[in-house]
């Protein structure tokens, strides 16, 4: 499927996997490799989900930016995704409890510092999709 594309998005959610799997269930390990085979072959755009004091660490941040310059010339930036409560309703439609309900949205400094801590990994940040 991914001959098929000329830009594929991935997220990252966490760099270390054992906090990788905390936060998701799953280590981080095959995500990281199909990364880097994706980022062999087409454009990509990798994504951090930013959730404060979950993800949003200046050593998480700066191991992603290091990552994704070991990607090459594929990759095109990373996206700081700021964490919101969109999904709030949907939890409480289908009757589940909202884990992050009590997280709140990351302010525009905060996103900032993170987006200049990006690119002092030598990579090319934005914020927002």
């Amino acid at each position: 499927l991914v001959e098929q594309l000329d830009l594929v998005y991935m997220d990252v959610k966490h760099m270390d996997p054992i906090a990788h799997k905390e936060i998701t269930g799953v280590s981080n390990e095959l995500i990281l490799s199909n990364i880097r085979k994706v980022a062999a072959m087409r454009s990509l755009i990798l994504r951090i989900p930013t959730i404060p004091g979950c993800n949003d660490s200046d050593d998480n941040i700066l191991d992603t930016a290091r990552f994704a310059r070991e990607l090459g010339d594929n990759l095109t930036r990373i996206e700081l995704l700021p964490y919101h409560k969109f999904g709030t309703q949907t939890y409480s439609r289908i009757g589940r409890e909202y884990s992050l309900a009590d997280v709140e949205t990351p302010g525009d400094e905060h996103m900032q510092r993170l987006k200049e801590i990006v690119e002092s990994g030598g990579v090319k940040a934005q914020i927002g999709g």
